[in-house]
């Protein structure tokens, strides 16, 4: 996706930040959590609603009505029929989401070690993903 001259430049970070999630080989790296938030309300919503509330405690309302604000923001971050599903599972009860920080690494590190198998330069990888160059050493002897 080409971004726009006038769009502000951390409009699309967060797109970019959890795009490896989308890949179904992430899904052995997942937390349990993650992947049962996966099979409840479906993997797009699941990203969602990491990228909204990552790392964070929810409490998941007892009843879907418009009236909670706990209601509104995860109507909003799922939308309405996957907040739902979350409160007919989960009602009345404090969900942990997870920031999937382990799968996201990993997808990272191989993208990493992907680019330098191509003959991408070094600093250029470096630059790109914004590490020092004793990290990007460490990552490069990691096995793919």
């Amino acid at each position: 996706m080409k971004r726009s001259a006038h769009a502000s430049p951390g409009q699309y970070a967060l797109f970019d930040e959890l795009a490896p999630l989308r890949r179904e080989s992430a899904s052995e790296d997942m937390p349990e959590t993650a992947l049962e938030l996966i099979s409840v309300i479906g993997l797009q919503a699941t990203i969602d609603l990491v990228a909204a509330f990552q790392g964070d405690d929810v409490k998941i309302p007892s009843k879907v009505d418009g009236k909670s604000r706990i209601w509104a923001a995860l109507a909003e971050a799922v939308g309405h029929e996957a907040a739902a599903k979350l409160v007919e599972r989960y009602q009345d009860t404090m969900l942990y989401v997870p920031t999937c920080a382990n799968a996201l690494r990993k997808a990272r590190n191989t993208e990493i070690i992907r680019a330098l198998d191509a003959a991408e330069p070094f600093d250029s990888v470096r630059r790109r993903y914004k590490l020092t160059r004793r990290h990007l050493y460490r990552i490069a002897k990691l096995p793919l």
